[in-house]
């Protein structure tokens, strides 16, 4: 990764702290599409942004956000599209790792560039299309249900798998879009592609990782031995920092 993480950056080379070190500070109001439950946007406090507005379409994610960070504004949304804002009420926007679960990508990005401001910042983060993309274990479900599904039951539940995978009451096959059915991964042309269609002009790509997916495989096969296993996550620590090709990480801004 090429962006220098700051020392006051509560993230280390990775999505997060990519997004945290670009996310421009004491602004009126930022944007993150995606949330979950809320820790990135909670940490953003330290900049000294007046409101802070997390957005996100899984229930559960939301009312876990609200439970654990009361002072942020927490909004769930049934539906991507359309967003419950104004024209031009955030100065920023942050999209980490959530587009490549959506199907109504240049849509979902026009509605982003309407509630910027002129000149507004978007970091938008996703999987690289690179090497080693096929041992992505978030397309498991697609390629192999059958092993998916008995792999998960026999971690958690049956009921569980149902209400996750099967009817997920959210529109949702596990995290990603039922209409969409496949965890993209992304070249720089495809995104800068699909960002300017949408009125952003593309600042800066970045990225971190190489070997991160096998890395992140074997830290599971060896996880009964601690010892081998924080190696293993030292040594992605290190790749991550070094290296920009497994996650593609972009800042835009808005034209106009």
């Amino acid at each position: 990764m090429r962006t220098k993480i700051s020392r006051e950056n509560p993230y280390g080379h990775d999505r997060h702290g990519f997004a945290w070190e670009h996310v421009p500070a004491a602004g009126r109001a930022h944007l993150d599409f995606g949330c979950g439950g809320g820790a990135f946007l909670n940490s953003l406090s330290a900049k000294g942004i007046a409101r802070l507005v997390g957005v996100d379409v899984s229930a559960e994610a939301t009312a876990r956000a609200r439970r654990d960070f009361p002072a942020l504004e927490i909004i769930h949304v049934r539906q991507t599209i359309p967003l419950p804002f104004e024209d031009g009420c955030f100065a920023s926007a942050t999209l980490l790792d959530v587009l490549e679960h959506v199907y109504e990508q240049p849509a979902l990005l026009a509605e982003l560039s309407r509630v910027l401001v002129a000149g507004g910042r978007l970091i938008v983060t996703v999987p690289r299309r690179h090497l080693f993309s096929f041992l992505d274990r978030g397309n498991l479900k697609f390629l192999l249900p059958r092993l998916h599904r008995w792999y998960y039951c026999r971690r958690h539940s049956r009921a569980k798998y149902d209400r996750r995978y099967a009817a997920n009451p959210d529109g949702l096959i596990g995290d990603v879009s039922a209409r969409k059915r496949w965890h993209e991964h992304f070249t720089p042309w495809r995104l800068g592609w699909l960002l300017e269609r949408a009125g952003f002009s593309v600042v800066e790509f970045d990225g971190c990782g190489l070997l991160l997916r096998p890395i992140w495989l074997l830290a599971e096969v060896v996880k009964p031995l601690p010892a081998w296993r924080r190696a293993l996550m030292r040594l992605a620590r290190l790749d991550a920092k070094r290296y920009q090709w497994m996650n593609l990480f972009c800042i835009a801004r808005k034209d106009g």
